[in-house]
């Protein structure tokens, strides 16, 4: 990578600034404010002590000596510096968090028009980092390196005025800064990081991924041992290797901020020796204030050296929320169009496999009038779960054909499906929130009459579990605060509060006592009487009148 890469990388979140420009611009101000009054507090109050000494020699130099305008502008410079900086800190931090969040909210936009088929594809641990860790390594393209710039090149404009006004032949130095600023520390940090930090951004996004592994797959490793082993052996090498990269980039960045703490300095003692041969009788005193003056460019220099190092892997983290937000949306349904004329399903000559040397379901014909409740079972592996993949989307057929409302469902739009088609998967899941919130994820216009009526019909009524907070009840994320039953019926909940002509309930029994299923069964068989329901299961139903039941064969690979 560039530095002309990594510029393209960054320009389109440079302009994405999210409704915080206005906040930018004042925290620039205020940053800039912030910088004069540092500077000017710095020199005078370095030149008004000089000065105060040298005049104390002397009785006719105190009665001579102007105490109140020096000291004026030292307070001045004082509550500027300080009323600024705790302005700039509150200004920017708000501009900051609403840049991010705006982040956020455009990269979730652009992931929520991705098919179900593209955000299976997606590995969870990725997407996370990218969510998280990602978004924030931009915290360095506007607070660190953006603002703390155009500050930094009004701080040299002063100061190169402040020099053309007493001294105009050093006029040089200030412009030498400008110079550093503008260029030659961004090259530098960009040449001492463009290795390390784009490996240490792919790094810690390899270590996110691999420990949520650990976590996900925590019950097969369980019984592994020897794949417990080799992931952990993996995650550790990962981890070894990515503090190894990160030790290496902060080395990196002290060795430039000690080069421009050594320059700045030696820069003061170039001013000091050009200065004391151009002083002339009186200005001895104030030589200081110019001296200060150039030390304290080291207020502005020193973080920049940090942020220009750190500036690949902000672009790095650029470059992976662009290729997330850019990946292509996958699905290939046409724009809103053909409506189906009801919930009845036709499927003929139906064919899929994961693994052409293992199909799962081959010729399968099906024919599901509406209003019909049907039963599909078989052993594992049979296709069970890959046929409500089949029906909701998330796959597609690779022969034969499924038609929904006699359209064919490759045909039907995104919003058209699943306002028809609706399903309640074998992985039960649950978002940290209220119970009410859960549920409005399936119908956000759901009222509390209507929700406790679909809880009533799943069994989940909050009274009667003990929950006094009634729909307000706290859900702890992924439903850990659920038992594994309590989880499959929230999800029936959701599926029955859509009131779709087709509805699909995979295992939604699991993790039930016998009589505790039937119940469930007769409940939702009851709500949804007239309306097409196929109920997925590996458990004896007998007791149910089932329109039809319809067994898979195994033919071989995984559902």
């Amino acid at each position: 990578m560039t530095i002309h890469d990594a510029f393209r990388m960054l320009r389109p979140f440079c302009g994405r600034l999210g409704g915080a420009g206005r906040w930018l611009l004042l925290g620039s101000l205020l940053g800039t404010l912030t910088l004069i009054g540092s500077l000017g507090l710095l020199s005078l109050s370095g030149g008004f002590l000089s000065a105060a000494a040298v005049a104390a020699l002397t009785p006719a130099g105190i009665a001579a000596f102007n105490f109140f305008l020096p000291g004026a502008g030292v307070r001045f410079f004082a509550m500027l510096r300080t009323l600024c900086r705790w302005g700039d800190r509150v200004v920017t931090h708000e501009a900051t968090f609403r840049l991010l969040a705006a982040l956020r909210v455009w990269l979730y936009g652009r992931l929520a028009r991705l098919s179900p088929r593209r955000i299976l594809t997606l590995h969870g641990g990725d997407v996370l980092n990218r969510l998280l860790r990602d978004v924030d390594a931009l915290d360095n393209l506007y607070p660190r390196f953006l603002l703390p710039t155009a500050s930094a090149v009004l701080a040299c404009l002063a100061m190169g005025w402040f020099f053309l006004c007493t001294w105009p032949s050093l006029w040089w130095l200030p412009a030498l800064f400008l110079a550093s600023v503008l260029s030659l520390l961004p090259l530098a940090g960009w040449a001492l990081g463009r290795r390390p930090l784009p490996l240490l951004m792919r790094g810690r996004a390899t270590l996110r991924s691999h420990l949520l592994d650990c976590c996900e797959a925590l019950e097969d490793f369980s019984l592994h041992a020897a794949a417990w082993r080799e992931q952990c052996r993996r995650t550790l090498a990962v981890d070894a290797c990515w503090l190894s990269t990160q030790l290496q980039a902060a080395r990196r960045a002290a060795g430039l901020r000690a080069v421009v703490g050594l320059l700045v300095g030696l820069a003061a003692w170039l001013c000091l020796a050009l200065l004391a041969v151009m002083a002339e009788p009186g200005e001895g005193p104030w030589l200081v204030a110019a001296v200060l003056l150039i030390l304290g460019a080291g207020e502005f220099l020193l973080p920049l050296a940090s942020a220009a190092v750190d500036l690949p892997g902000t672009a790095t983290a650029a470059d992976r929320l662009t290729a997330l937000a850019e990946q292509p949306a996958g699905d290939d349904r046409p724009a809103p169009g053909l409506q189906p004329t009801d919930g009845s399903i036709h499927i003929a000559g139906l064919g899929f496999a994961w693994d052409a040397d293992a199909p799962i379901l081959a010729d399968l014909n099906l024919d599901i009038p509406l209003g019909q409740h049907v039963l599909i079972c078989g052993a594992s592996g049979c296709g069970k779960t890959t046929l409500v993949h089949l029906l909701s989307g998330f796959e597609e057929a690779q022969g034969g054909s499924i038609e929904i409302g006699g359209v064919p469902l490759p045909r039907l739009d995104e919003s058209t499906l699943r306002r028809h088609v609706a399903c309640a998967s074998q992985l039960a899941w649950a978002k940290t929130a209220t119970l009410a919130d859960n549920l409005r994820l399936a119908r956000p216009d759901a009222a509390a009459a209507v929700m406790h009526e679909v809880l009533a019909t799943v069994g989940l009524e909050p009274a009667k579990l003990g929950w006094r907070q009634g729909l307000e009840t706290w859900i702890e994320a992924g439903g850990a605060s659920l038992s594994g039953g309590q989880r499959k019926r929230l999800a029936v909940a959701q599926a029955l509060l859509r009131d779709a002509p087709i509805t699909i309930l995979d295992e939604p029994s699991e993790g039930l006592d016998s009589a505790s299923a039937q119940a469930l069964l007769n409940r939702v068989g009851e709500r949804l009487r007239g309306r097409t329901l196929i109920w997925i299961s590996h458990r004896d139903t007998a007791a149910y009148p089932f329109d039809q039941r319809i067994e898979l064969p195994v033919l071989g690979g995984n559902a």
